[in-house]
């Protein structure tokens, strides 16, 4: 079966959404318990790690810099 740009994009509609819920899930967390405010940045910061590591990784093993072309500015991130 060959990988089409449409499971790509369900893939990644997909994995937003749980993204979403885990949002919303640390954001209740930290309301409700300040004493698990810092594990909670932890669990953020092992994520984030993981996700920007792996990306790195494989683009340097695939010599095709997943990141390239991608516009910061127009994300809008902050």
């Amino acid at each position: 079966m060959a990988i089409t740009i449409e499971m790509l994009r369900q893939k990644i509609t997909n994995a937003n959404r749980e993204l979403h819920e885990a949002i919303d899930m640390s954001i209740e967390l930290r309301h409700h318990s300040p004493e698990i405010k810092g594990e909670v940045i932890r669990i953020w910061e092992e994520f984030l790690g993981q996700f920007f590591g792996y990306i790195k990784k494989r683009s340097k093993e695939s010599k095709d810099n997943l990141l390239a072309g991608i516009s910061w500015a127009r994300l809008k991130l902050f």
